[in-house]
């Protein structure tokens, strides 16, 4: 028996009550010796329909929390997985778009990278083609240089012995001539 302090739920204990005669002991031809149960049956319905109002729906609002936060708990369990299974794919599409960037970026990159190398190595033939070029425009110059220096003293040498032919030849006709 319950105490006095102790919450009773009524609607258990009716449930409870009209459970008692099935599990009660039964003669032949579902006989109960001095149980009249239709007059239990009848007492234990005039105890529900004669509960206060306020009870009945507090019994109601109790019975529909409890599917609603059922209900509540079902249907974030299905949000909080189907949140999951979209941020599963998502992620996976994020990561074939990084993926997808880092592999552009790494072409990129070895594009740059050979353009800079060809062109290192352009520039690097082009200065050693110019280096050569002025070593070798030099050496002519200097070669240019010597040969004209060489005709010009071999001209001097030969105008020289020119210029004594014809002063000894004026000479020659100065003396020569009567006086």
């Amino acid at each position: 028996m319950p105490s006095e302090q102790e919450n009773v739920d009524l609607f258990r204990l009716l449930d409870e009550l009209e459970e008692l005669p099935e599990k009660a002991k039964h003669l032949p031809f579902n006989v109960l010796l001095g149980f009249n149960s239709e007059q239990f049956y009848y007492l234990v319905l005039k105890v529900r329909a004669n509960l206060p109002e306020d009870l009945k729906k507090a019994h109601r609002v109790a019975r529909d929390s409890d599917r609603i936060v059922e209900s509540a708990r079902s249907t974030a369990a299905q949000q909080v997985e189907t949140g999951r299974v979209e941020a599963q794919g998502i992620l996976e599409d994020a990561r074939i778009e990084v993926n997808r960037i880092l592999d552009a970026a790494r072409e990129q990159a070895a594009r740059l990278v050979e353009h800079s190398e060809v062109h290192r190595m352009a520039s690097e033939q082009a200065r050693d083609v110019l280096d050569r070029a002025e070593t070798e425009a030099q050496e002519i110059r200097r070669g240019a240089d010597e040969y004209a220096k060489d005709v010009l003293a071999k001209l001097e040498a030969v105008m020289g012995k020119a210029i004594v032919t014809v002063q000894r030849g004026r000479e020659t006709l100065e003396s020569a001539r009567p006086a």
